[in-house]
């Protein structure tokens, strides 16, 4: 998984266009946004193709290597919904929804001896020992009066908080953006035990983690979820990526 959130300028090199909104952020170290769930996954496989890897995505009719922002929609698209991920390959991708509560969770380095995490979930931030301050951790609470919230009304540089990587070295999976993931919001969770679970076969949106800069604490918890539709751009949601 990224040790950041993608920003501004890894954004633009792939897709030439930087399409976050300037006013709420502090420069192209900060994490992009403005970027609808395709947009993301169109940038997954741009970056596979840069660095030779096989990509994970296929839209039917979609060629990557030849695509530009200007042909990502941004209008409901059954083409785009339909992607089909192919989990073995070794390019980028979306975390899923698991893979991403078990990285903010700081899985397995818990203090549980690499066993199975048990309690991360219930953390108020990522990197939460009990005790520390999501002020530390988080840029978070632009719209409140929280202890420790950020006072300007923008997204930070990737890992500003040069103290608050969780567990696993990782920074903002609480807060600074919103982040996209690979699943379509279930009406409900399958039962009993999952191994690689990646999410439902459809719906109608899909999940985002984390909360933002302009969100309260209760919005940066590990359990917290979102669900947007994919053709959402706003100046809170960004994605991180992942590869084996």
């Amino acid at each position: 998984m990224s040790q950041h959130e993608i920003t501004r300028a890894q954004f633009a090199a792939m897709l030439t266009t930087d399409p976050s909104d300037a006013t709420k952020s502090s420069g192209t170290r900060d994490p992009v946004q403005y970027t609808n769930w395709y947009h993301a996954i169109a940038f997954c496989n741009k970056l596979s193709i840069a660095e030779r890897l096989t990509p994970v995505y296929a839209v039917s009719g979609v060629h990557f290597s030849t695509l530009t922002y200007a042909d990502i929609p941004t209008t409901d698209n059954a083409t785009w919904n339909a992607v089909t991920a192919t989990w073995t390959n070794n390019g980028y991708r979306l975390p899923t929804e698991m893979e991403w509560m078990w990285a903010a969770m700081g899985a397995p380095a818990d203090g549980q001896g690499g066993g199975t995490n048990t309690t991360g979930y219930t953390k108020a931030f990522a990197g939460s020992t009990g005790s520390n301050a999501i002020g530390d951790y988080a840029v978070f609470g632009y719209s409140g009066s929280e202890t420790g919230r950020t006072t300007t009304e923008r997204s930070n540089r990737v890992g500003s908080k040069i103290t608050g990587a969780n567990e696993l070295g990782l920074y903002d999976m609480s807060g600074n953006v919103w982040e996209w993931n690979w699943d379509w919001d279930p009406t409900t969770y399958p039962t009993g035990t999952l191994t690689d679970y990646v999410g439902a076969a459809s719906g109608t949106s899909r999940v985002v983690r984390g909360g933002s800069w302009d969100n309260f604490a209760t919005f940066c918890t590990v359990a917290y979820r979102e669900v947007s539709n994919p053709i959402i751009q706003r100046y809170s949601i960004g994605f991180r990526v992942v590869r084996p």
